[in-house]
């Protein structure tokens, strides 16, 4: 059983993130492979949580699941309105690309993974420390569970203030809309398993991914305890910039959620009000 627990994230994240990756560079396309292969793991993953639960009381529907499925359906759609605004702008703007454009698909695609995760390290820090950030960043932090769809779970505005950073220096030094798609679809593919509620264990692999293991810790109630582990797919950068906490030490049945008098809105559209409440 705990072999088992050691193979799910490697053959799960790793598995579908191969299979997209050589979907992705065949006739099937890019943007099918992407919603097939999210959809499959998706799957897999809503049936880990039921069978491997880190916290069986994670599991339980405390009204929030329609909120965080639409959450879920509006990022999605963010996504893939990145994809497109950059194959529109690649057809209006003349400019000379640094982009190594002639390096294997997924090699530049890990490429853009690098930038674009650097950059959401360095909002993500900084939306624990400026107040209107911090009130975007709060509608993640509002659930009181952690599982699959929370990863997802974004103010939309955040989300683009997040992903503009690492995606505006991969589009300017040239790479494709594919290679921005691929690193993206590959990034909600990850945060299933950082948030999944699932009993897994990553080994040796946490020292290069920001695995549940790890980023239990960021969701911690209390606010100056969540100063850490802001990593979305890679947790070197939380060793590299001094915010990293590891250890097994997160207590199963330890309060997540926001540390704040009033109770959050459960309903989508007062989570996106909320923010802009003074």
């Amino acid at each position: 059983m705990s072999l088992i627990r050691f193979l799910i994230y490697p053959i799960c994240f790793f598995g579908s993130s191969i299979s997209f990756l050589i979907l992705a560079n065949s006739k099937f396309g890019i943007f099918y492979s992407s919603v097939l292969c999210f959809t499959i793991l998706a799957i897999v993953v809503f049936y880990l949580e039921k069978f491997f639960p880190y916290d069986p009381e994670w599991n339980r529907n405390l009204g929030d699941l329609s909120t965080d499925i639409i959450h879920n359906f509006v990022n999605f759609l963010l996504i893939f309105f990145t994809y497109e605004s950059i194959s529109f702008l690649k057809t209006k703007i003349e400019y000379l690309s640094f982009w190594p454009d002639h390096l294997p698909f997924f090699v530049q695609v890990l490429l853009a993974g690098l930038c674009i995760d650097l950059g959401m390290y360095w909002i993500h820090r900084l939306s624990h420390s400026i107040p209107f950030l911090w009130k975007l960043h709060s509608v993640h932090h509002s659930s009181e569970r952690l599982y699959w769809l929370n990863g997802e779970k974004r103010h939309p505005i955040h989300a683009i203030l997040e992903g503009t950073p690492g995606v505006l220096v991969v589009f300017i030094l040239g790479a494709s809309p594919e290679i921005v798609l691929g690193w993206l679809s590959i990034l909600s593919f990850h945060l299933m398993f950082q948030h999944g509620n699932m009993d897994y264990k990553s080994g040796f692999l946490k020292y290069i991914f920001s695995v549940s293991e790890l980023h239990r810790w960021h969701h911690r109630k209390k606010y100056r305890e969540t100063q850490v582990n802001y990593g979305a797919v890679f947790s070197f950068w939380d060793r590299i910039f001094g915010s990293s906490l590891g250890g097994e030490g997160f207590v199963k049945g330890a309060e997540v959620g926001l540390e704040r008098e009033t109770i959050f809105p459960k309903d989508y559209l007062g989570q996106l009000a909320e923010p802009f409440r003074f």
